[in-house]
This record gives C-alpha cells, structure tokens and sequence, in this order.
C-alpha cells in the first residue's frame, strides 16, 4: 500500500526489547519500553501529524502480535519522526526529566 505524504509508524520501530535486526529503528538511548499505540498517537497527535491508528495488524515480522499501527504525515524524514515520537513517549512518560536530572 503506497501512501502520499503518509508514513506508516509500528511500534516495534520505537521499542527497546527489539534489535534493530527484529525491527526497532532508533539507536536504544531513545528506544522506549514496550511502546503502546495510544501512547504513539498522543505523541503524534502533540507533534501535530495527524494520526491515524489501525488497530488489529500485526508487525510482518511479529505477527502474532495484533498491536496496530499509525499512519501519520511526513513532515519529517522518516528517521527524525521516529526520533521526535520517541522523544515524545519519553516526556510523556517522564523518561527524560529523570535523564536530564542525573
């Protein structure tokens, strides 16, 4: 499925428990702990992309896992929007005010 503009986020792309060989696509310092859709959507949503979730799909690779996934804009490159959503989870989840305090 080809989308204009759009870009499809999994999970698993944002989650720590992964190695980059089974799916997760941001270096492990901003990879987040079993990453919940709701939990990128609100992230999406404050980085105002526009989300859209699918609930029910599961990740290829994975596919006994029917965690969903979102489609959101490509204002970004595909690798900074991972980045800020991670960075979103994090904050939302005060990850990084306990970083920043050590």
């Amino acid at each position: 499925m080809k989308l204009k503009n759009r870009v499809i986020i999994w999970p698993v792309y944002l989650d720590s428990r992964y190695s980059r060989k089974l799916g997760r696509r941001i270096p492990k310092h901003l990879a987040v702990d079993n990453p919940k859709l709701e939990e990128l959507l609100e992230a999406a949503k404050n980085l105002g992309l526009n989300p859209e979730s699918r609930l029910g799909k599961a990740y290829p690779r994975s596919w006994w896992d029917r965690s969903g996934y979102l489609v959101v804009d490509k204002k970004f490159s595909k690798q900074e929007l991972l980045k800020k959503l991670a960075e979103e989870v994090l904050k939302a989840r005060g990850v990084i005010a306990r970083r920043a305090s050590r």
